[in-house]
């Protein structure tokens, strides 16, 4: 016997929420778009390289990055933050969190690689995604997946992110689109799932 249910995520990541309110609650504006850039719990990837991008973007942003457990990544992210120029992203940067389910919940869109478990969990908030440097493998088919159901864009091409994001955001009925197909896939209930299969019915 076979159930589908999901990969399992925190239930915390099925809980609604008021995206305003989180935002009010992180130090994050109303009304300005959210993306989010995780770098997953130990800290991996070109994050630097996509923050110095995102100063290139022309539409107003907020930008927050999760360094995860590192702490020099921490510490490099800011200086390039920093250094990097004011343009039109704002850049907040957080080391870990335990928050993950409120910050994802908060943002627009989620730019980073496709695991399994951030990919879980950012369809279970709605959050499209874009699509950095997928290991070949899982997170390649990964990718695939979310790119064939619309939920997607792909950026092979670090040093065009920005310019790929505000063609996206050029355009609110594409990104609401992504946002809703994203949602279709999520399974923020796969846990209680997999419970309610394995448990016999009283």
């Amino acid at each position: 016997r076979i159930t589908v249910s999901g990969i399992p995520i925190d239930p915390r990541f099925a809980a609604p929420f008021d995206k305003p309110a989180l935002r009010r609650k992180h130090g994050l504006e109303r009304d300005r778009t959210t993306i989010l850039i995780a770098a997953g719990g130990f800290g991996v990837g070109p994050v630097e390289q996509i923050v110095s991008s995102m100063r290139q973007l022309t539409h107003p942003a907020q930008v927050v990055v999760i360094c995860g457990r590192s702490e020099d990544l921490k510490r490099r992210v800011e200086k390039v933050a920093t250094e990097s120029g004011r343009g039109n992203a704002a850049i907040k940067v957080i080391g870990f969190t335990s928050e993950m389910h409120e910050l994802m919940a908060a943002a627009d869109l989620l730019i980073g690689k496709p695991g399994g478990l951030t990919t879980s969990e950012a369809l279970a908030r709605g959050l499209a995604v874009v699509v950095v440097n997928p290991i070949p493998g899982q997170e390649e088919r990964n990718a695939d997946h979310l790119l064939e159901q619309g939920a997607a864009i792909r950026c092979n091409n670090l040093p065009v992110i920005a310019w790929k994001i505000d063609r996206l955001l050029d355009d609110p009925s594409r990104l609401s689109t992504m946002q809703e197909r994203a949602r279709r896939l999520g399974r923020p209930d796969a846990a209680s799932e997999i419970v309610d299969a394995l448990l016999p019915t009283t």
